[in-house]
């Protein structure tokens, strides 16, 4: 890509604004290496990372890259047979234990980062060992050998021993006068005290020191000084199985060297790529349609450097025209409107989302070419014409075919005749070669040069007449108007003078401003009506979804209903049952009674009962007829009771049907084959995937991790338990509660919540790399 255009479009902000978001240095430097793309595929390969990447962070919170550093130097050292002392080993186990964090976070992904995943090595028994044999600080722990177990208590042993003697020196009586203090400090090394000057006689001793008046010498007594000797052996030998201690760690890294680097170039790239995410959501940018048509469809879009209020702007190029005219006033936005364009075709082809509707679409282009703003050069003698000159020429060397061109006040700074015939044979050259371009102008030929060629387009930035202010918007398709004789009549000119210069214009310049004026009025009262339609199309969505709601209600009364009645049906089956066994006891102990009579007493009964629980469901869809095929002597099951029986009379409407020892009057539509499965009351129930409206915001703005420092435990714990409700509602799988070491107290405390909290499933303590005991992670139960 052309460099100079890069930096007219301002591409080196976007990157600076892009380093903030990486979290280490060799991320930072990779996004500063970032350059436009030409190739259609590593594109969109990009872009697609870049919005799976957001779909990560909008799940899942920031990506693990504590531990993460640049230790390419420290990896070069190893693999030439370098010791590496603690710290950097410990640089090496904070990447390694980065890697294993981000597989499991990458893993948590619905979209494919295998390759990612794959090129992050597991390391957890190279890990495992330094760790196990070397403290938070980079110094070797006690238990990182035998030998150095044995060192170190003897090293313990003689001190102690060393200081027992001097201490009872130190506080003998005799020895009082001669001491200047009665402390033993150290030399060199070795254990001494303090002495007067003018004793030096009388105590016997090494003198391994003086104090700067020289009052004071600094005497090994006599007594110490073999044990001295035997402390410095120790730590000799300590000093040497340190060093055999971190060249075996040096030389298990060595074999690991390059999967290693591998290691940390992968964690680089992903640096970026949620950098870019990162970005992404803080401009709410969205990933463009890219195609290779040579076609450009911006929906609402938005400047990514502006702050504030911006005025969004709809622009399409490619289709119809390929080369866009914009007219209007000066500091009316032509100018950010080449920005935009061009630096959304940056973004877009180095795979950043930008900052416009869903639906965007963006072209490739195998280079981009702009030259914006004044650049005049005193040492070159270069005007603001020829420098904008020198710059065309260039751009027309080296464009082609596939090129965007961005030019801003084509044909100024010279005589305004020579000037626009020469735009507007530059426009011509550009639209002979079918070359994509944007170009701003204050001149009217050029308004007549697109109106004479259909694959040159008119816009304009639009102005307010009452206000005096440029409104930012952008019409296409409606040259602009200078609109001078209005404004200077506002600001007060006389109406003698601003007559005097419209009776100077030619008939057809009044004409031509006449139609623009005209065509403005139209578009005016046509953004009028479409805004009331679109009004009207949101009153119509909303009164929809309001009777579908009602209509979701009424349903879920109506199946709560037939819930209901089935289960009283069921309580009446179970009753039924009773009665059937009370029944057949009565038999067994009334064999000699009339049977019969007996049999038809409980089913009066029994009737009586059913009519008190009378089921009534309609189980005929709308349109759908009874079923008409029942015959006499056929199995059926009574949908109300759930009973199989055979029909004994059939008529259009009713039947009656012997159910075990009872005949029942049913309705021909409660009546199925006994084949039918059951009907089930059906509970609806939306399906959809998408979370409910609150919790979609509450999932955009609730962050990954609570800080409580500073807070009383009372405060703490109240802040923590509403956090972790908002979180549970957002989906959060995972949260961070930074409460800080300190005493331990507000740690304990927080600790001791979070085992009765019913939205928690577990928690620990962070990682040193990510806070340790002053951080704790919160898994949360879904």
């Amino acid at each position: 890509m052309d460099a100079r255009s890069l930096r007219v479009l301002e591409w080196d902000k976007i990157k600076d604004k892009l380093a903030a978001y990486a979290s280490f240095s060799l991320g930072k430097e990779l996004v500063q290496t970032l350059q436009p793309s030409r190739d259609f595929a590593v594109i969109e390969k990009n872009l697609h990372l870049t919005t799976i990447g957001l779909k990560l962070l909008w799940k899942h919170g920031a990506p693990p890259f504590g531990g993460a550093s640049d230790i390419s130097l420290i990896l070069k050292r190893v693999k030439i047979g370098g010791i590496l002392d603690g710290s950097e080993l410990l640089k090496i186990t904070g990447v390694l234990y980065c890697s294993n964090q981000m597989q499991r976070y990458l893993a948590k992904s619905d979209d494919d980062f295998t390759e990612y995943i794959e090129k992050l090595s597991d390391f957890r028994q190279l890990a495992g060992e330094i760790e196990r044999c070397l403290d938070e600080d980079g110094s070797v722990k006690d238990k990182a050998t035998p030998e150095l177990t044995a060192i170190r208590q003897r090293i313990q042993s003689l001190s102690h021993r060393i200081r027992e003697r001097l201490d009872s020196i130190v506080h003998s009586n005799k020895n009082q006068k001669l001491l200047q203090e009665s402390i033993v400090t150290i030399r060199g090394g070795r254990y001494v005290v303090p002495v007067k000057q003018e004793y030096r006689a009388l105590f016997g001793g090494i003198v391994h020191d003086q104090s700067a008046s020289g009052a004071t010498i600094f005497v090994e007594p006599a007594e110490v000084v073999e044990l001295n000797n035997q402390l410095r052996i120790a730590k000799q030998e300590e000093e040497r199985e340190i060093q055999r201690i971190l060249l075996k760690l040096s030389q298990m890294v060595e074999p690991e060297v390059d999967t290693i680097q591998t290691t940390l170039n992968t964690l680089a790239e992903l640096d970026l790529i949620f950098a870019k995410a990162k970005y992404s959501k803080e401009i709410r940018g969205t990933a463009a349609v890219i195609q290779n048509k040579g076609y450009i469809n911006i929906k609402k879009g938005r400047h990514p450097l502006l702050t504030g209020s911006v005025v969004p702007i709809d622009l399409w190029l490619g289709d119809k025209f390929s080369i866009l005219v914009i007219t209007g006033p000066n500091t009316g936005g032509k100018t950010v409107t080449l920005k935009t364009l061009g630096l959304f075709a940056v973004m877009t082809q180095a795979g950043l989302h930008i900052p416009a509707d869903e639906g965007s679409t963006m072209a490739v282009f195998d280079n981009i070419f702009a030259d914006i703003g004044d650049e005049q050069s005193i040492e070159q003698s270069l005007s603001t014409f020829s420098s904008h000159m020198s710059n065309i020429v260039k751009i027309i060397k080296h464009l082609s075919g596939e090129s965007l061109v961005l030019l801003d006040e084509l044909g100024a700074g010279t005589d305004p005749a020579e000037g626009a015939a020469l735009a507007a044979a530059l426009l011509d050259y550009l639209r002979i070669n079918n070359v994509m371009a944007v170009a701003t102008t204050h001149y009217s030929e050029l308004k007549n040069y697109a109106y004479a060629h259909p694959e040159v387009e008119n816009a304009c930035v639009e102005f307010d007449i009452k206000t005096l202010q440029p409104t930012y918007s952008l019409s296409i398709g409606i040259p602009g108007k200078s609109n001078a004789f209005a404004i200077a009549r506002r600001l007060g000119l006389s109406d003698e003078i601003v007559d005097g210069a419209q009776a100077l214009m030619t008939e057809e310049q009044v004409k031509v401003d006449d139609i623009i004026s005209e065509i403005e009025v139209d578009r005016q009262e046509t953004a009028k009506a479409r805004q009331e339609a679109e009004e009207l199309r949101l009153e119509y969505q909303r009164l929809k979804r309001h009777y579908e709601e009602l209509d979701a209600e009424l349903t879920n009364k109506r199946t709560q209903i037939i819930a209901e009645a089935r289960q009283n049906a069921e309580k009446l089956i179970k009753e039924t049952r009773l009665e059937l066994d009370f029944l057949i006891g009565e038999l067994r102990h009334q064999q000699n009674q009339d049977l019969e009579k007996i049999v038809q007493e409980k089913r009066k009964e029994l009737i009586e009962k059913q009519k008190n629980y009378q089921v009534i469901e309609n189980t005929v869809k709308p349109g759908q007829k009874p079923d008409d095929d029942l015959k006499v002597g056929e199995l059926v099951r009574v949908k109300s009771l759930n009973q199989v029986g055979s029909i004994i009379e059939l008529s259009q409407m009713d039947a009656l049907v012997q159910v075990g020892v009872m005949r029942i009057n049913a309705k021909v539509n409660d009546l199925e084959p006994a084949a039918a499965a059951p009907k089930e009351v059906v509970w609806r129930y939306s399906g959809s995937s998408k979370m409910p409206k609150n919790q979609s915001i509450k999932s955009r703005s609730i962050s990954s991790e609570i800080n409580v420092l500073g807070y009383n435990i009372e405060d703490a714990t109240a802040a923590v338990d509403k956090y972790l409700d908002d979180a549970f509602l957002s989906s959060l799988t995972q949260v961070r509660v930074i409460h800080g070491k300190g005493t331990g107290a507000l740690r304990d405390a927080i600790q001791a919540q979070l085992q009765t909290h019913p939205h928690v499933k577990s928690f620990e303590l962070a990682s040193p790399y990510e806070g340790g005991s002053g951080v704790t992670v919160v898994e949360l139960d879904r």
